[in-house]
Parts: structure tokens; C-alpha cells; sequence
């Protein structure tokens, strides 16, 4: 009986390194995008405050490992950064710091001539540090900068969610299928989903997306789930009424809240906490309601 017990924890074991998006604990959503400019930054901080407004605690991870720079945009102070988390100097409890109401960031912060160390074991130890944040989040969400590499390709295994954003731009959409080319096939299949960012045109967002699902299906075998359209946020939009951008700031908020309850019902139901119908009813049906709120006030 022992050995059966035994040899079932060393399949398991052998199973989570193969694929570590099975690990146990909070689970992982890791935002990307295809080239830089996208906004993948503001979509993970925005995304954040969508999970704080549904009344989920989460944690934002800066992991662009070339250019981290949210904390330095909210003018924080330097009290440690995912760099000593990966070199186990510190835990990621010890670098947290709070951004708002149920929101902590784990800074990335540090030299672009001295970047952090990116090996096998700070990685696992790294991820290993974010799956154990029961107490301080629901959700960890991670900001990995733009284009594909080997540390990205690591998150993206370790994800239970991989958010792509890319624009309705031909070249950011071509990018960001390139970066999924690129990827680990078999550990992407399922979890990633298209975020068509600065788009207000909802049937230009759509032919995106099903020709970028077709695409991925038929030449790659992935599949990608249904993608979700932000429009453009007002503080970018430049010489517009004032009207225009009270539109473009409701129109953006809920696409941002719908997101965010898309986020939230999946990492319920991949992680096995509730059931899909559950978790639907908790966050899905909210976001429909928002949906329809949003097609009227077009």
C-alpha cells in the first residue's frame, strides 16, 4: 500500500514538471504581447482593479524581464523586486507592496545592464513562492512585456490562463501569432485568449479573432478561447470631444469589468474550486448583464 501511495506522489511530481500549469495553489494568469506598444502594461493594471471591483483579491507581477517599469510609474519606493524573490534573497511576501483596495505588486525592478537571473531553479522557485499567496490573493496576474523568449515560454507553461493582447493593427496581430508560434505547443492548447486592446469597432474585434482562431487551429492544432475586445481608454485618445470621451471611458471600464469576470469564472473552474455552472453564475452572468448595459449606450 506504501509503495502504490509512493508511486502515485512520484507520477504526480513527474506530471507537474511536464506540465506546471497543474501545480497546486493560487492560480496564475500571465498577460503577453505579440510586439511592444500594445499596452500590455495597462491592461494587466486595469485588469487588476476589474478583479478588486468583483471583490477578488489579486496580485499584479511586473515579469517583463527587459523593461520593468510599473513601479517606477507609480512612484514607489524600492523595497525589494522579483529579482531577489528569484534568487531566493527574499520571499514574494517580503516584497509586496499594496496598490489599492485588494491589489499588492510584486515589483520588477532593476538595470537593464543587470538583469535578474532566469534559470530553471529561480524560475521554479519564483513560481513556486506566487502559487503559495493564498492569504494575499485569489488571483495572480502577470505582466510579461512583449515578444517570446525562454522566460516567457516558462510563464506561459506555468499559466492556467495566457491572455494575448494585441491591437486591430495587422502587424501587432501577425506579432502575436509569431509569439504563439514560438510558444510550447502543448501547454498553450486551451488556455490562451486573444485581448483585442484600443478597438472600439466590436465587428472589427470579431473578424480579428476568428480569423486568428482559424488560424491558430488549423496550422498550429491550438485552440484559442473566445477573445475579448477593450476599447481605446480616454487618457490616450487624442483630439476628441468631450462627449467622445466620456463614452470611450464607460465603454472601456465595462470591457475592462467584463474581462475581469471572464478572468475570474475560468480561474475558478480550471483550478476546481467551484463548477463551471457555479462559477458562471458568480462572475458570467454579471459580465453578460454589463455586456448588454454596453450595447445599449452604443
Amino acid at each position: 500500500m506504501s509503495d502504490q501511495a509512493d508511486q502515485l506522489r512520484k507520477l504526480v511530481r513527474q506530471t507537474v514538471n511536464q506540465h506546471p500549469a497543474l501545480a497546486p495553489g493560487v492560480p496564475l494568469v500571465v498577460l503577453s504581447g505579440g510586439k511592444g506598444g500594445v499596452g500590455t502594461s495597462t491592461v494587466a493594471t486595469e485588469l487588476v482593479q476589474g478583479i478588486s471591483a468583483l471583490g477578488k483579491r489579486s496580485v499584479l507581477v511586473d515579469a517583463h524581464a527587459l523593461q520593468p517599469d510599473i513601479a517606477s510609474q507609480l512612484g514607489m519606493d524600492d523595497r525589494g523586486c522579483l529579482a531577489d524573490v528569484l534568487d531566493g534573497s527574499r520571499s514574494a511576501v517580503e516584497v509586496l507592496q499594496p496598490i489599492g483596495d485588494r491589489i499588492q505588486l510584486l515589483p520588477g525592478r532593476w538595470a537593464a545592464e543587470t538583469p535578474p537571473e532566469l534559470g530553471r531553479a529561480a524560475i521554479r522557485r519564483l513560481l513556486d513562492e506566487l502559487r503559495s499567496l493564498h492569504t494575499h490573493a485569489d488571483v495572480v496576474v502577470l505582466d510579461a512585456g512583449s515578444g517570446m523568449s525562454p522566460w516567457v515560454q516558462q510563464l506561459w507553461k506555468a499559466a492556467q490562463q495566457i491572455l494575448l493582447v494585441s491591437t486591430d493593427d495587422s502587424v501587432a496581430v501577425m506579432d502575436s501569432y509569431a509569439a504563439v508560434k514560438l510558444s510550447p505547443w502543448g501547454d498553450v492548447d486551451g488556455k490562451l485568449r486573444l485581448v483585442v486592446n484600443q478597438c472600439h469597432d466590436a465587428q472589427a474585434a470579431n473578424t480579428i479573432a476568428k480569423r486568428f482562431e482559424a488560424t491558430c487551429r488549423r496550422f498550429l492544432g491550438i485552440r484559442v478561447a473566445a477573445a475579448v475586445r477593450i476599447a481605446t481608454r480616454p487618457d490616450i485618445v487624442t483630439s476628441v470631444t468631450q462627449g467622445i470621451t466620456k463614452v470611450a471611458d464607460d465603454e472601456f471600464r465595462q470591457s475592462m469589468r467584463l474581462l475581469a469576470a471572464e478572468v475570474m469564472s475560468t480561474s475558478l473552474a480550471v483550478t476546481g474550486r467551484t463548477s463551471q455552472t457555479e462559477a458562471r453564475d458568480q462572475f458570467r452572468l454579471p459580465a453578460a448583464a454589463l455586456e448588454k448595459s454596453l450595447q445599449k449606450s452604443q
